[in-house]
């Protein structure tokens, strides 16, 4: 989250280099990416409704009150604010107005405006149709809106000549959270093919052999980037994985452990060592991992974590807790098919 929220700050500042204006508004406005990147979002957003109530820097500070809405994810204020930015945007650039439009598309999406995200990227593909972005939104978009057709067109036509790894790899991650493993494989292979060119990017080669299950190549390929750079966080984290997938447990467990001070990735090895003590049957002290994950503010580690919570308590036979758990679970992540199964499965217990 820090980090993303960094990358917003350079963002949101520049958005105003070059501009004239009130010079207390802008320090307020300044102040107000300031807390935002350090996540202090509820500060950051009365910094920005003062800065839109002075008249100045109008766009921007709605931008940023979305910003501060959406990831406190009060969706439907932050469809709001997007939508006052893009109203006062007038003279604004074209990429300002396409970046508040797909923040506008993710909160719409998030607050069970499925349809409207979709018209805000068939507008953007509209004016420039060969935005890989936007494609792959789309895509991904459509494909969990049960149009498989549809989002392979728009993975196929963001796809064609990239050689962008990041965006097969994506593809791939799409068809696999709905379980359609094979049907993203070829993106992958791609992706293997893109990363191969690069020797030294040890990590994406471990990555892309992780998902396509060559577990040795992983496992060579992420010890050698540790052991180029000792706080890679993301290779440390997968190699755990993949000392999991190759039922090396113990070895899998000190990755983790090692790391669970690390605020950065606590959250993750928490649940990596929930994983560990999963596949050993100690489902009480998985139970006590996954708490303690999810007392981190991590929205990404924490999906996992919830699904695991739900399948611990089904090993636990504590069959209304894990009821209980799943329905939360779907109505928070409602496009993932295994939380989907383990629901139905549950209302039968």
């Amino acid at each position: 989250m820090k980090k993303v929220c960094l990358i917003l700050l350079i963002t949101l500042v520049l958005g105003l280099a070059g501009c004239g204006g009130d010079r207390e508004i802008r320090d307020r406005y300044e102040e107000g990416c300031a807390l935002l990147a350090e996540g202090s979002f509820d500060q950051a957003r009365e910094a920005f409704e003062e800065v839109a109530a002075g008249g100045e820097y109008v766009a921007e500070a709605y931008r940023g009150i979305g910003l501060a809405q959406l990831y406190t994810n009060r969706y439907a204020e932050a469809c709001i604010a997007f939508e006052r930015s893009l109203l006062n945007s007038d003279g604004k650039s074209v990429s300002f107005n396409r970046d508040v439009s797909l923040y506008l598309a993710f909160s719409r999406t998030h607050h069970a405006e499925s349809e409207k995200a979709m018209e805000i990227y068939d507008a953007l593909i509209a004016r420039d149709e060969n935005d890989t972005e936007v494609l792959y939104l789309r895509g991904r978009a459509r494909m969990e809106a049960g149009d498989e057709n549809g989002a392979r067109e728009d993975f196929d036509r963001a796809a064609e000549g990239s050689q962008d790894y990041n965006l097969f790899l994506n593809i791939y991650q799409v068809y696999e959270g709905l379980g359609k493993n094979a049907d993203g494989s070829a993106y992958l292979e791609k992706a293997l093919e893109i990363v191969n060119q690069n020797e030294e990017d040890h990590y994406k080669k471990g990555l892309v052999s992780y998902y396509l299950q060559n577990y040795d190549d992983a496992r060579d390929e992420l010890i050698t980037a540790i052991r180029e750079d000792p706080e890679d966080d993301q290779s440390i984290l997968l190699l755990g994985r993949v000392y999991l997938r190759m039922d090396d447990v113990a070895d899998a467990r000190a990755m983790f452990r090692e790391h669970i001070r690390d605020s950065e990735i606590a959250a993750s090895a928490y649940n990596g060592l929930a994983l560990c003590e999963m596949a050993e049957g100690d489902y009480d002290r998985a139970l006590e991992y996954v708490n303690a994950g999810l007392g981190f503010e991590d929205e990404e580690a924490a999906r996992s974590l919830k699904y695991n919570e739900i399948v611990i308590y089904e090993n636990l036979a504590q069959w209304d807790i894990a009821r209980v758990k799943a329905a939360a679970y779907v109505l928070l992540y409602p496009t993932d098919e295994n939380g989907q199964r383990e629901y139905e499965f549950l209302k039968s217990r």
